[in-house]
């Protein structure tokens, strides 16, 4: 027995020496699904180690960054191949040999027949082990439910959806996944059924044991399920004993700090902050949460971008965050530390702020893969989208930086808000994500909302464990907007470096504020292209579209229609951009969906009084709609006629007037000329004042 007792140590021991650490237990749907919701294990560089990556529909003709064409838009309907099987014609999405996982499905649809059918192969089966109605497998009940499956927003039409899917599918030699849908005419074709799809997975070194997926796992695994689906929406709830430690300052003055000190081997596991200010708002942005772990800075940002609702308040609650009606804002993140942590809040505003800091931490057994938590925080202020808009990408596009990390560490998610001055869609563009020095990204997503797990533009407000939008306003009009985006399996592990980059693609030709919050773990010699950001945290918070664009007059007497001061009775507001219509700035304020009897309101300022020559340049259409004008409540033309055969521009010399200091008005009051007309649209290019 001695013999056999020494065989086995030696046999240990030479595995621990061969491998650097224990031979791993093998990886299952179960264990993955506890990893989710271990929040602890994100601190920990993954053992055994695997590569995150992406297969998605995004348009085929992105080759290289030098092309024409890298921003082209066409990311509907994009597959690897077509197949024939067992007589049905099949789309390949996603193809990968040697042992994995995919860790998350994201689909989207339109003129979709319902008819169709997602078929999951594994380990080489001809037999598919998942088939079934795609929305009801990946966002539906069909394999689990809320919220492993989820669809939001629940306030928007069930087909203008994200549907998600975050049940882990693991698979030890190969997984194939494809769609089959007869509205499909052919792959990347513009009319037909657009399917939209991204699906991020996990690929493991090759002698790694994975146990395949099974449709018993679901039924053997039905009460870890249950738990791991209960745990999701409980992100306060914890086992582990905590120590709490406080600090509160009822009267903030700028420039001053509140500070607590931590020392020992521990981590953070709750920090808790609430604020009172006369100007919430501001309050959100210009105090900054700042924490040295172990002499090292690694986080600096304001405390409402970190928690995940920009400058705007917004109750909502995910896995990471959580935000409450009585404006208590929580964060669960995992933050270890050796020796000592170091947490501030500053005030860099002009005004007195109350502060109220809770900090919950446990005991930590230090370990050479524990990471430091990071967080990093840029606002591109003033930003200007650019004019004139095409699918094939050819135009004004752009990449933002989100963030850039050199050395090793763990990505875990973003969080996005931003300032829209038009109305029109600002985020088209698609997530490229770099990882340890690829020229091609292995993460090429289909669109920002996409990446943000919603879809088709929408401004719905949704929560769910891992991602959210708190704040919609802006999607389409002007206004504020929050997105977030938290990982557990779909963390994307570097070993040398990440780059996360997202296209700026916005409908409209825009100033706007964009404001990106990047999470990771990192070991303490990685990079970080993040600093301070005193400059932008001390900028006034932008309430109304016209603190970032004018509505005056330039130095050519040019006010745009589409960033004048806009009121409306009634229809929808948007700034329009038409290639072929060569409008100034490249867009026009449109107004549709009025009635007769409406009024659209255009105010702009003027910062002298005086007697100026004024013109109106207006477009004209068949579907637009007749309107008397006035100016400052004085009639000046009954039945201007927009009605055209034709899509054109117009120039209407509107006379000499006086125009008061401050705001003036154009009013456009909608009428009915003949018996059998309908209401109609109405184009604003520009005004001219000289």
């Amino acid at each position: 027995m001695r013999i056999v007792s020494i065989l086995l140590g030696f046999v240990l021991g030479i595995l621990v020496f061969s491998c650097g650490r224990m031979p791993v237990e093998p990886i299952t749907m179960a264990s993955l699904l506890e990893e989710m919701t271990d929040r602890t294990s994100l601190a920990l560089y993954p053992y055994p180690s695997y590569k995150s990556l992406q297969f998605s529909s995004y348009d085929r003709a992105s080759v290289t960054k030098a092309s024409s064409s890298w921003y082209a838009n066409w990311d509907r309907s994009q597959f690897i191949r077509t197949e024939t099987n067992h007589g049905r014609r099949e789309f390949v999405l996603f193809d990968v040999d040697g042992p994995g996982a995919v860790t998350r499905f994201w689909v989207t649809v339109a003129e979709y027949s319902g008819k169709g059918v997602l078929r999951f192969y594994i380990d080489g089966k001809e037999t598919p082990e998942i088939e079934g109605e795609v929305l009801s497998i990946i966002g539906g009940e069909q394999l689990v439910g809320y919220p492993l499956a989820a669809s939001v927003s629940d306030l928007t039409d069930y087909l203008q959806r994200g549907h998600n899917l975050y049940l882990p599918i693991p698979f030890s030699k190969s997984c194939k996944i494809t769609y089959e849908s007869p509205s499909i005419r052919e792959p990347g074709e513009f009319s037909g059924e657009c399917f939209y799809y991204n699906i991020n997975y996990r690929k493991y070194e090759k002698g790694i044991h994975v146990e395949s997926f099974s449709k018993s796992d679901l039924i053997k695994n039905r009460e870890l399920i249950k738990s791991v689906q209960k745990r999701l929406l409980m992100p306060s709830y914890t086992e582990d004993r905590l120590q709490s430690v406080s600090a509160f300052r009822d009267s903030l003055c700028s420039e001053d700090s509140l500070s607590l000190h931590l020392q020992g081997t521990h981590a953070i596991r709750k920090l808790q902050v609430k604020l009172k200010s006369e100007n919430y708002v501001q309050a959100l942005r210009s105090t900054v949460l700042t924490i040295k772990f172990d002499g090292q800075r690694t986080v600096w940002v304001p405390v409402g971008d970190f928690m995940g609702i920009g400058n705007r308040f917004s109750a909502y609650k995910t896995y990471y965050t959580e935000v409450t009606p009585d404006s208590l804002l929580s964060c669960y993140w995992v933050m270890p530390y050796k020796k000592d942590c170091v947490i501030s809040l500053k005030n860099e505003s002009s005004q007195k702020i109350g502060v109220s800091l809770e900090v919950e931490y446990a005991d930590w057994e230090w370990s050479d893969n524990t990471m430091y938590f990071g967080v990093g925080w840029k606002e591109y202020n003033h930003l200007y989208t650019g004019k004139q808009r095409d699918m094939k990408g050819t135009d004004s596009q752009f990449d933002v930086n989100f963030v850039s990390l050199v050395g090793k560490g763990v990505y875990v998610g973003d969080a996005l808000t931003l300032f829209n001055s038009v109305a029109d869609w600002w985020g088209e563009g698609d997530e490229k994500i770099y990882v340890d020095g690829e020229r091609f990204p292995s993460h090429f997503g289909t669109g920002t909302e996409d990446y943000y797990g919603y879809a088709w533009c929408m401004h719905n407000f949704f929560q769910h464990p891992f991602i959210a939008e708190p704040d919609g306003t802006g999607a389409t009009q002007c206004g504020h907007v929050a997105n977030v985006r938290y990982r557990a399996l779909d963390a994307i592990p570097f070993k040398e470096s990440l780059v996360f980059d997202m296209e700026l693609w916005h409908w409209g030709s825009a100033y706007i504020n964009y404001a990106p919050t990047t999470y990771f773990y990192l070991f303490p010699k990685t990079k970080v292209n993040r600093g301070e950001e005193e400059t932008s945290v001390k900028l006034k918070v932008v309430k109304h579209k016209n603190e970032l664009v004018p509505n005056s007059p330039d130095h050519n007497g040019c006010i745009e229609g589409e960033y004048m001061d806009i009121n409306l009775s009634s229809g929808i507001e948007k700034s329009q951009s038409i290639s072929d219509m060569h409008w100034s700035n490249g867009a026009q304020f449109f107004w549709q969906g009025s009635g007769f009897g409406d009024i659209a309101e255009l105010g702009f300022e003027i910062k002298n009084a005086g007697t100026y020559s004024v013109e109106l340049y207006y477009t004209l259409a068949p579907d637009y709609g007749c309107f008397d004008v006035y100016l400052n409540g004085y009639l000046l033309k009954e039945s201007l006629n927009c009605q055209h055969k034709i899509l054109t521009t117009k120039c209407w010399k509107m006379g000499k007037h006086f125009l008061p200091q401050g705001m003036n008005v154009i009013k456009f009051v909608q009428k009915k000329v003949l018996p059998n007309t309908n209401p109609g649209g109405l184009g604003i290019d520009c005004l001219k004042i000289k």
